[in-house]
């Protein structure tokens, strides 16, 4: 599965930006197991390979920034806490292990801002003292239509637990 947006800002008047903010995600699921057809049959053992690129060229504005860190960037962390940048790369994988009708899984998820957190006008990563990159690992289980996570932070190696509803990817 993939995802391709792109923005535009026309910068029309003087005071308005001219930019071009892009952004690619793929996702792949691949099967661990052969999966049995029919009602009733188990669910298989899922692997989730997930990146995300987000870049802008042009005059981009601070409050068009991309924040890293949140619940559907780098889990374990707040929006935005590892900083806002004009780039950003995330890396994630999941292995979901079905038990009964849920499952449980394992992730690990790592994002960076490629540097460029200090070419966002006013520098809010640094201002706000961020440090633009970050990595969690955790385990969670699919309790219906709530995720329920426990999630080790990298950076100060803080576990946390989450109740977020739907899924992640």
């Amino acid at each position: 599965m993939y995802f391709l947006q792109l923005d535009q800002g026309l910068g029309i008047g003087s005071k308005s930006p001219l930019f071009n903010r892009h952004q690619l995600t793929l996702t792949k699921f691949i099967n661990l197991n052969n999966q049995e057809k029919g009602v009733g049959k188990p669910l298989p053992a899922v692997l989730v390979l997930h990146g995300h690129y987000a870049g802008c060229v042009g005059d981009l504005p601070s409050y068009d920034a991309f924040t890293l860190g949140g619940p559907y960037s780098v889990r374990g962390y707040g929006m935005g806490e590892l900083g806002a940048s004009r780039n950003v790369l995330e890396v994630a994988g999941e292995v979901r292990i079905p038990v009964k009708n849920t499952y449980v899984y394992g992730f690990a998820e790592h994002g960076t801002d490629l540097g460029s957190s200090k070419d966002v006008k006013g520098n809010p990563t640094e201002f706000f003292r961020r440090v633009g990159h970050g990595s969690s690992y955790g385990v969670g289980v699919k309790l219906g239509l709530v995720r329920g996570e426990y999630i080790v932070d990298h950076n100060t190696g803080a576990g946390t637990v989450f109740f977020r509803f739907g899924e992640r990817f």
